[in-house]
């Protein structure tokens, strides 16, 4: 019974063995480069660019058979966007600032068989990739600070860089015969970081615009008072001279009423001055005033004194 178990553990075992030698896997991810004695064929192409015999190449997901190595071997690639970062590093802009800047860049393998020929891994177009992105710092120097740094959104320039570098980055891969195989997607600015001397001067740079904004701003403010009190004096002469003729047209009405009293006054003088006697009285003994006089000023009191007219004749 034992020995049975045994051959059954062997059996399983070289049953795996010889699955692990004579298959391979592609993920839904990947593409393959089936070799034989470390070359592979091929594949044809159309006019269109479109492959009608895939040669070495392994497009299609699944379980692939081949044969033991080392006569057959399979190189695995991925179908998907990598990520490719350069370290920071110090860039000059036109303008004389300093700054460090880190790029990124995405990238894919658009041509499995050129990337398998010219490159074969991974870590060797990495590599490639990295010295053609730390050339693209010369795109950066290219452009002023506040093209870089900048609280106004339409100064910077950032994405027209990126678009420069990656134009610039996807010609110098066409230029290269045979090519890697490699296609470029994106080209970024991860971060920009500034030296201490360059933030001072940006500091200072900064004070001077917000001043020069300022010293703007009171002026504008001082001509904007001005016209105000300009408006405000000429809205202030023009209610003057109005009310002054409306006044001087009060008076003259006034004048022309009270020349007809004059003339009804001038006809009989001790009659009008005797009226405005009266009127006087009536405004001065209108709030329980007492009058004092002297009777024997008033005439008209003599027939209660018991005075007959002659008396007052």
């Amino acid at each position: 019974m034992k020995n049975k178990l045994i051959f059954v553990f062997a059996c399983i075992i070289a049953v795996v063995l010889l699955v692990y030698m004579f298959s391979f896997q592609v993920r839904y991810d990947q593409v393959a480069v089936l070799t034989t004695w470390d070359k592979a064929d091929e594949p044809t192409r159309d006019a269109q660019g479109g492959i009608t015999d895939p040669g070495s190449l392994v497009l299609e997901p699944g379980i692939k058979f081949k044969g033991p190595a080392p006569i057959q071997k399979v190189k695995h690639y991925s179908k998907r966007i990598q990520l490719l970062e350069d370290q920071l590093s110090e860039v000059q802009t036109a303008d004389g600032y300093a700054v460090i800047v880190k790029l990124y860049l995405a990238w894919r393998i658009d041509d499995p068989y050129a990337f398998f020929r010219r490159l074969e891994t991974v870590p060797n177009a990495r590599k490639q990739l990295t010295s053609m992105l730390s050339e693209l710092e010369a795109v950066v120097s290219t452009y002023r600070f506040d093209q870089l740094v900048n609280t106004d959104p339409d100064m910077i320039k950032l994405e027209e860089i990126e678009q420069r570098s990656l134009e610039q980055l996807r010609q110098k891969l066409s230029m290269i015969n045979p090519g890697y195989g490699i296609k470029v997607e994106q080209v970024g600015i991860r971060r920009i970081i500034l030296p201490e001397n360059t933030t001072q001067k940006v500091f200072d740079r900064m004070a001077k615009t917000r001043e020069r904004l300022a010293e703007n701003a009171r002026a504008e403010g001082d001509a904007e008072a001005g016209r105000i009190i300009s408006q405000a004096e000429s809205a202030k002469r023009r209610i003057l001279a109005f009310a002054q003729r409306r006044a001087q047209a009060i008076r003259d009405e006034g004048n022309r009423e009270a020349e007809q009293y004059f003339s009804a006054f001038r006809e009989d003088e001790d009659f009008a001055i005797f009226q405005r006697q009266i009127d006087a009285l009536e405004k001065m003994l209108e709030h329980n005033t007492t009058f004092v006089l002297d009777a024997n000023k008033l005439w008209f009191l003599g027939p209660l004194e018991g005075k007959g007219p002659e008396t007052n004749q």
